[in-house]
């Protein structure tokens, strides 16, 4: 029978509180490694929409060991500079990361820790830290499944840009950060949309990008 391989810490997710996690434990000179599904900060990458952008200013996003020094600390990065900024932030000080690793079980081992089921073999650790986040999973009403065959249904998760969605109106579900920004989003490319809003115009020592689409017409809000 093939010992599992065993660590004193195993952290399953290699975003920023993986990362800065595996920091903490690096300082320590703490035995750990990082499990990672796809690549490290993916999620920055492949599930944002073309034009997002942080919500919280450039000079609050310091991690562990890498302040932020890109200047601009008041303007707000877009999806590939958060991207960027979180793989330069694993580069500076060489986690053990395993990309391509997926997790699939964790068990409280008899004799004490825990077992880690993967894809590349078992592991065995004293503890675990699952840094994967609370929104892997897109949640969609039961109500969408009710909708005609003909209404193109997307999660924010799998938005890109107006250019996925057909000609027509356009329904935002979700008056959140997300469903703010991608409201911004089609109403600076002339796509009309429709919604309640429940907030307030997003400006930050007037920085908002302008009010008007770049075709010069008003979209109709109702």
């Amino acid at each position: 029978m093939t010992l599992a391989e065993r660590h004193q810490v195993v952290v399953v997710g290699a975003g920023q509180a993986g990362l800065s996690m595996s920091w903490h434990l690096t300082q320590s000179g703490i035995d750990h490694v990082v499990l990672e599904r796809d690549s490290i900060g993916h999620d920055w990458r492949d599930r944002r929409w073309d034009n997002f952008t942080l919500v919280t200013p450039n000079w609050q996003c310091d991690l562990p060991g890498f302040p932020y020094d890109r200047g601009d600390p008041h303007g707000f990065m877009g999806r590939d500079e958060v991207h960027r900024f979180v793989v330069d932030y694993a580069e500076s000080f060489g986690p053990p990361v395993r990309e391509g690793v997926t997790v699939t079980g964790l068990h409280q081992a008899v004799k004490g820790g825990f077992d880690v089921d993967t894809s590349a073999g078992a592991l065995h650790a004293e503890q675990v830290v699952v840094a994967t986040g609370g929104y892997q999973k897109p949640k969609l009403p039961r109500l969408a499944d009710r909708l005609p065959r003909d209404v193109l249904g997307l999660h924010s998760a799998d938005y890109r840009g107006g250019h996925q969605l057909p000609e027509g109106a356009v329904l935002i579900v979700g008056s959140g950060q997300s469903g703010a920004q991608i409201a911004e989003d089609l109403h600076l490319q002339g796509t009309v949309w429709r919604g309640c809003p429940r907030w307030a115009p997003m400006t930050c020592r007037s920085r908002r990008r302008p009010a008007e689409s770049p075709s010069g017409r008003t979209p109709t809000i109702i």
